[in-house]
């Protein structure tokens, strides 16, 4: 019964359990931003908006901040790859960051 719930637990611990949800809770994190407060304005009004005053980058940054709760989680329960997977998918964040900053 051990060596199920072991084996059962484990399958988690790959890089693709880490990685797309490092990379859509972000993505869900921004939408939610958007309809909770600015739901009246259109979402192409929206971001145009947040290039132009130079928000979206700031903005970027902060909505990545769940992958850490993400990353905590996976990392206390020793699922190393999930782990990896979300940090990678956070890396992916900052490089467009980074890539933002130097067209702005």
């Amino acid at each position: 019964m051990a060596v199920l719930m072991g084996r059962s637990s484990n399958h988690i611990n790959h890089l693709r359990y880490g990685f797309w949800p490092g990379l859509v809770f972000p993505l869900i994190m921004f939408v939610l931003m958007y309809l909770v407060r600015y739901n009246e304005v259109g979402l192409g009004d929206y971001l145009k908006n947040l290039w132009r005053f130079q928000i979206l980058i700031k903005l970027m940054s902060l909505c990545v901040l769940p992958n850490l709760l993400l990353f905590l989680v996976f990392f206390q329960k020793k699922y190393d790859l999930a782990a990896r997977g979300v940090l990678m998918a956070t890396f992916i964040y900052a490089f467009l960051v980074i890539i933002s900053v130097a067209f702005q």
